[in-house]
């Protein structure tokens, strides 16, 4: 990653897209443009990863709940996108195991988590870290001791992938400005203005 010195040496006059926001979608934008080809600069007032982009729930997720809403194709989506950090960034993108106990009281039934869990695996094209699988009672006490057993139905175990949310922002940062980019920290957009002459924002 160049210096922040050595990316103001490398500000141009004009570019073809301006990015505002130094966060996972600004970062993930400067550099999808950067490998096409497309000059563009990234404006962040603090530093990358500073707001929101730090501090998530530091989970890359498949979109399960979404499911309930019937938003399959949001969930495909969801689980696509997941795939394809697994594969670009192993290092930063990890399989989390959830388990998911019902309880005779609970308000959805055993049966019917186990068919969203299936069509979960189904819309990853079976392709998720690990597919679904029901916890026997039996081996609650190594995977969970601490988990109430009292008219406990069933434990089902499903996957998702958790992540350095940070790290992942600053590495298409870093990838960015390795194709062209001009990153800027602790530079604040004001304002846009017109440009008369050359028909165009500046």
């Amino acid at each position: 990653m160049p210096s922040r010195s050595e990316m103001w040496q490398r500000v141009q006059s004009s570019y073809d897209v301006v990015v505002v926001g130094g966060g996972i979608c600004g970062c993930g934008i400067v550099r999808d443009l950067a490998e096409r080809g497309i000059s563009a600069v990234l404006l962040e007032q603090y530093d990358l990863a500073y707001g929101t982009s730090s501090r998530s729930s530091k989970l890359v997720h498949g979109g399960f709940r979404y499911l309930k809403q019937l938003r399959f194709g949001l969930v495909f989506e969801s689980v696509s996108e997941r795939r394809i950090l697994l594969k670009i960034a192993p290092h930063l993108v990890k399989p989390l195991a959830f388990l998911f106990p019902i309880y005779k009281s609970s308000p959805l039934s055993l049966w019917m988590l186990r068919l969203g869990l299936w069509l979960y695996d189904f819309l990853s094209l079976f392709r998720s870290p690990k597919l679904h699988k029901m916890i026997p009672k039996s081996k609650l006490s190594k995977v969970e001791p601490a988990l109430r057993r009292d008219n406990l139905v069933g434990v089902p175990m499903y996957y998702d992938c958790s992540t350095d949310d940070a790290r992942l922002t600053l590495e298409n940062a870093i990838d960015a400005a390795q194709d062209g980019a001009t990153i800027l920290t602790w530079t604040k957009a004001e304002r846009f203005s017109w440009d008369e002459k050359k028909n165009s924002l500046r």
